[in-house]
Parts: C-alpha cells; sequence; structure tokens
C-alpha cells in the first residue's frame, strides 16, 4: 500500500476503532509515522517494508471510574466488528487487538489521565529520503515543547 493509502487506511480504522463510544470523545489525531521493519538480532537488516502508526489523543476528560466503562464498551464494539482482543493490561489500562485484515489497534491510558487510540497498518514501502506522509504538519505541543497529550474538554457523562 502506499502512505496516502496507508493514511487513509488508519484514519479508517482509527474512526472504527471508536464507533461504538457513546457520547463521542473529543480528539486529534497525530501525525502518521512509519517504522522501517527489521530481523533483529546481531545480524539486523531491514525486511524491505515498513508499517504506518497514527494515534488518536483523546482530549476529553475521562475519569478514572470510566475507564472500565470506556474499555468494556470498546471491546464490545471491536468483538462486534471481528476484532481479535491480544492483550489487555489491566495495571496501566490498555486493551490491543488485530482486525481481520490482521492490522493492528489499541487504546491506552496514560498516568496522566490521557488516552490515545492506535492503529497499525501496512506493509508501506521503506522511504529514507523524506516524510513519507508528506510536509509534517506541527503537532499541539506544551510550553516545555512535549506533546500536549493532556485531556481539556469536560463531558457530562465521561468526565463525572
Amino acid at each position: 500500500m502506499t502512505p496516502e493509502q496507508a493514511v487513509h487506511a488508519l484514519d479508517a480504522l482509527l474512526d472504527e476503532a471508536m464507533s461504538a463510544i457513546r457520547p463521542p470523545l473529543r480528539h486529534w489525531d497525530g501525525w502518521p509515522r512509519s517504522t522501517e521493519q527489521t530481523t533483529g538480532g546481531l545480524e539486523d537488516r531491514s525486511l524491505g517494508y515498513a508499517t504506518a502508526t497514527r494515534e488518536r489523543h483523546v482530549t476529553t476528560r475521562v475519569a478514572p471510574a470510566r475507564y472500565g466503562a470506556l474499555l468494556g464498551v470498546t471491546e464490545r464494539g471491536w468483538q462486534a466488528r471481528g476484532y481479535r482482543i491480544t492483550a489487555v493490561n489491566p495495571r496501566q489500562p490498555a486493551m490491543f487487538a488485530t482486525t481481520p485484515a490482521g492490522y493492528g489497534v489499541a487504546v491506552l491510558f496514560g498516568a496522566a489521565g490521557n488516552i490515545a487510540f492506535q492503529a497499525t497498518v501496512g506493509p508501506i514501502p521503506v522511504i529514507r529520503d523524506r516524510d513519507p506522509f508528506g510536509t509534517y504538519v506541527p503537532e499541539p505541543t506544551l510550553p516545555n515543547g512535549n506533546l500536549d497529550v493532556l485531556p481539556r474538554h469536560d463531558d457530562p457523562f465521561w468526565s463525572a
């Protein structure tokens, strides 16, 4: 798939991954990134392709008491679409799944109350001399330069 097709696939996966969540969560999409796949080990070498990943950062404040509800509705929505849950981390909440097409999705909860949905597709070509997704669009940052992933919007249901 081309990088352009990968971006469309990532956006569609993220839309689908969040489609069962009601009321919907506010968010912003991170810039896609590519990761060259390698053999690993001592003789690490390229496999000749990359994967594309994009995160959708939730800007709605979700109260910790609602984490279970968010995970539950997400899990049921994913399973209804034929996703296979591959891992769940209850300590620092996270859930990972594989779609019927073999792509990856995840929901990740951060320590500061930040939540991100993540999608991964591929293969895409390895492009080393430029960003395969075009001209980089800066993402929101905090005054210290860190990525601004802190939720700022209240919701009568999710924030309660």
